[in-house]
C-alpha cells in the first residue's frame, strides 16, 4: 500500500474523473495481503495514539500495549504483554509500591545508568513544577489532569496541589490543619497546571 496514513484516499482516476472519498477498511482488506493490512491497522492505532491526549504506551520494550487514563486511575493493566504500569512512576514495578520502588531506584542509580537516568527525570519532574514529594512520606507524586486535589498511593495523604501541602492534616475538624486554599472556602483550581 503506498499511503502511510490511516486514511487512504481511493486510488481510482481517469482522464474524466478522480474519487475524492477515502478507502474503507473491508476495502482495504480485500484489496492488500494479509500483512499489509496488518501493518496498516498497526499504523492506525500508533496514529491514534499519538494524537490522543492522556494516553500511556506501556513501559515493556516492544510492547504494543497502551491505554487513555483517566486521573483517578494509577495502574495500567497492558492487555497485550500482562504487566501492571504505574501511571504515576511511569514504569514497571510489580511487587513494589510506588516508594519502595524510588528507594530501590535510588540506590540502584549508584551503579546502574538506566537507574540513574530515571532518578535524574524524576528529579527534573519535581524542579519544574511537574511533581512534588508528598508532604508526609516524601515518595514522588504526579498529578495529571482534573482539580487541585490528590491522594499518595502509598500513605494516602490528601493533597492540595497548589499549595504542595496536606489538604487535610491529621485532624480533619481542626481548621488548621486545612490547607490555606481549603481555609479560605475556596474551591479548587480547575485549570492549574497539571501534568
Amino acid at each position: 500500500m503506498m499511503s502511510e496514513e490511516p486514511e487512504v484516499s481511493c486510488p481510482y482516476r481517469d482522464d474524466t474523473y478522480s474519487c475524492a472519498r477515502s478507502l474503507q477498511e473491508r476495502e482495504i482488506r480485500a484489496l492488500v495481503p494479509a500483512e499489509e493490512y496488518e501493518r496498516w491497522l498497526q499504523r492506525g492505532l500508533s496514529v491514534a495514539e499519538s494524537r490522543c491526549e492522556g494516553s500511556y504506551h506501556c513501559a515493556t520494550p516492544d510492547c504494543l500495549g497502551w491505554c487513555v487514563y483517566e486521573d483517578t486511575v494509577n495502574v495500567f493493566h497492558c492487555p497485550v504483554c500482562r504487566k501492571h504500569n504505574c501511571l504515576i512512576c511511569k514504569s514497571i514495578h510489580e511487587g513494589m509500591n510506588c516508594k519502595q520502588y524510588q528507594d530501590d531506584l535510588a540506590a540502584r542509580a549508584i551503579n546502574d545508568s538506566a537507574a540513574r537516568r530515571t532518578t535524574l527525570l524524576l528529579k527534573t519532574l519535581v524542579q519544574s513544577g511537574e511533581a512534588m514529594h508528598c508532604p508526609q512520606c516524601g515518595i514522588i507524586v504526579q498529578k495529571r489532569d482534573g482539580c487541585d486535589w490528590l491522594r499518595c498511593t502509598v500513605c494516602h495523604t490528601e493533597i492540595c496541589w497548589v499549595t504542595r501541602g496536606p489538604r487535610w492534616g491529621p485532624r480533619v475538624r481542626n481548621p488548621s490543619f486545612l490547607c490555606s486554599i481549603h481555609s479560605f472556602s475556596l474551591i479548587c483550581h480547575l485549570k492549574s497546571s497539571t501534568v
